[in-house]
C-alpha cells in the first residue's frame, strides 16, 4: 500500500518545530509521522570561522566610528556658528538612536524562544545604561554582541564535538545577524539618508564658502553613506535568507547584483531630494511628508506588518498601536526605498513605488534646474547632478530585472517526492505573520508502516 500525504497547515497549530508527531484520528493514521521540506537548510559544514568573528568585530567598530563621525560633524557645525545644521544633525542623530534602541528592546521582549542575557540585564537592572544606550547609538551593537557570544559558543560545542549544541548556537547567531541586519536598515535610512540630503543641500547653498578641505569631507561623508545604505539592504535580505529555514540564499553574485540596483536607485533618489531641498527645504518637507503619509496608509490598510505584535492573540488588541507606530517608522524608510514587509506580488508593490519615486526623483530635479540661479547653470556639477538624478534611477531599475531574472534564489522549488505529488512550499517574508512564526511550514504526513527507510528519498526534503 502506497503512503499516504497529507498538506498540515502549521500557521495556526501549536505543533513543535523539527520534531516527530503522531495523529490517531480518521484524517491523519496512527504511528505517522512528520516528513518536513526544507527549501532551504543551514550549510552542512556549521564551522564558525575566524573570518566570521572578524567580520563581527569589523561591524561593531565600523558602527562606533560612524556614530563618533556623526557626533564630530555636529561639534564642527558649533564651532563654525552654524546653530541651525547643528540643529538638524543632532536631531538626525538622536531620532534614529531612538528608534532603534525601541525597536531592538522590542524584538528581545517578543523573542520567546531564546533571551539574550545582555539585554535582559540591561533592562531590568541597570535602567540608567540607556542613556548611554541611547546616546551612542549602540543597540545595533548589544546585537553583535550576541552573535559574537553565540559564534563563539558554537566554536566551543565544535570543539567538544557536541554537534546539537554547535547547531544550536549556529542559528542563534545567524539570527541575531538577521535582526541586526534590520536595524541596519533602519538606522541607514532613517539617519544617513537625511543626514545626506543635509550635505548635498549645504554643499549647493554654500556653493564656493567652504574651504576644498571641507568640501572633500563632505563628499567622502555622501559616498560611504550611500556604499552603507545600499549595502544594508544586500546584506538585509542575504541575512534573512540565511536564517529562515523556508527560503534559499542568495549567493555572492546574487548578492553584488543587488548591492548594484540598491546603490544606484539611492543615488539618485539623494542627489534629486537633496538638490530640489537646497531651493526649496519647505516644498521638499512637505512633499516628503506627503510621501510618507501615502506609505503609512499603504502599510496600514494593504500591508500586515507585524514585527511590533505579541504572539499572545489577547494582547494583540492592545498593542495595535505598536503595530502602527512600526508602519510610521517602515513609512520613512519607504522615502528612500522599498522595504518588502509581508506577503504578496512583489512585482505589483514594484510597479507602484518605483515609477512613484521616479515622478518625484524627475519632477523635482526639474523645478530645481528650472529655477537655479546663472552662477549655479554654469557651474561644473549643474549638468552632472541632472544626469545623476535621474540616469542611475534606471540602470538601478536595470540591475533590478537582471536580479530578478537570473541571480534570484528560487522561492517557490518544485519538491518531487517518490510517493506524493509535486508541490510548492509558500514562502513568508521575515516581517510577516508566516515569516514571524517559527512553526509555520508546510509538512507531509506519512505511514510509517509504508516501510519508508526503503524508499529512496531526496536527500533535503
Amino acid at each position: 500500500m502506497e503512503p499516504e500525504f497529507h498538506k498540515v497547515d502549521y500557521e495556526n497549530s501549536k505543533f513543535p518545530r523539527g520534531k516527530e508527531l503522531t495523529f490517531r484520528s480518521n484524517s491523519y493514521p496512527e504511528g505517522s509521522i512528520i516528513v518536513s521540506d526544507e527549501t532551504d537548510k543551514l550549510p552542512s559544514n556549521l564551522h564558525v570561522s575566524y573570518w566570521d568573528i572578524l567580520a563581527i568585530l569589523i561591524s561593531i567598530s565600523s558602527h562606533i566610528i560612524d556614530v563618533l563621525l556623526d557626533m564630530n560633524l555636529a561639534y564642527r557645525y558649533y564651532l563654525s556658528g552654524k546653530n541651525v545644521y547643528v540643529i538638524l544633525t543632532i536631531i538626525f542623530i538622536s531620532f534614529p538612536a531612538f528608534v532603534n534602541t525601541a525597536v531592538s528592546i522590542r524584538m528581545y521582549m517578543l523573542d520567546e524562544f531564546e533571551t539574550s542575557a545582555t539585554m535582559r540585564r540591561l533592562i531590568r537592572t541597570y535602567k540608567i545604561s540607556w542613556i548611554f544606550i541611547l546616546a551612542f547609538q549602540l543597540a545595533p551593537v548589544i546585537r553583535y554582541i550576541d552573535s559574537l557570544s553565540y559564534a563563539l559558543k558554537s566554536r566551543k560545542a565544535e570543539k567538544r564535538k557536541d554537534f546539537a549544541s554547535q547547531r544550536k548556537y549556529y542559528e542563534l547567531m545567524l539570527k541575531e545577524d538577521s535582526d541586526v541586519a534590520l536595524l541596519r536598515v533602519l538606522e541607514c535610512f532613517l539617519e544617513a539618508a537625511p543626514q545626506q540630503i543635509l550635505q548635498v543641500a549645504i554643499v549647493l547653498v554654500e556653493k564656493k564658502k567652504g574651504s576644498t578641505f571641507q568640501i572633500m569631507h563632505q563628499a567622502g561623508s555622501i559616498i560611504s553613506s550611500l556604499l552603507s545604505m545600499a549595502w544594508s539592504m544586500a546584506s538585509y535580505h542575504r541575512s534573512v535568507r540565511f536564517a529562515q529555514e523556508n527560503k534559499q540564499n542568495m549567493s555572492w553574485p546574487a548578492t553584488a547584483i543587488q548591492f548594484m540596483w540598491h546603490f544606484m536607485i539611492t543615488v539618485a533618489r539623494i542627489l534629486s531630494i537633496g538638490a530640489v531641498a537646497s531651493a526649496f527645504p519647505i516644498w521638499t518637507f512637505s512633499a516628503s511628508a506627503l510621501h510618507w503619509i501615502l506609505m503609512c496608509l499603504w502599510l496600514a490598510i494593504l500591508e500586515r506588518t507585524r514585527l511590533c505584535l505579541s504572539k499572545n492573540p489577547q494582547k494583540q488588541v492592545n498593542e495595535r498601536t505598536s503595530e502602527l507606530l512600526f508602519c510610521a517608522i517602515l513609512g520613512l524608510v519607504y522615502i528612500f526605498t522599498y522595504l518588502t514587509p509581508g506577503e504578496g506580488k512583489t512585482r505589483n508593490r514594484y510597479l507602484i513605488y518605483y515609477p512613484l519615486c521616479f515622478l518625484e526623483n524627475t519632477a523635482g530635479i526639474i523645478l530645481w534646474s528650472l529655477t537655479a540661479d546663472s552662477n549655479i547653470r554654469h557651474s561644473w556639477y549643474y549638468v552632472p547632478l541632472i544626469i545623476s538624478s535621474i540616469v542611475p534611477f534606471l540602470i538601478g531599475i536595470v540591475f533590478m530585472v537582471i536580479y530578478y531574472k537570473y541571480f534570484h534564489p528560487q522561492t517557490a522549488q518544485k519538491i518531487h517526492l517518490p510517493f506524493c505529488c509535486t508541490f510548492q512550499p509558500n514562502v513568508a517574508s521575515p516581517l510577516s505573520p508566516q515569516g514571524l512564526d517559527p512553526n509555520y511550514r508546510f509538512n507531509y504526513i506519512s505511514d510509517i508502516n509504508a516501510k519508508l527507510n526503503s524508499a529512496q528519498m531526496p536527500e533535503s526534503l
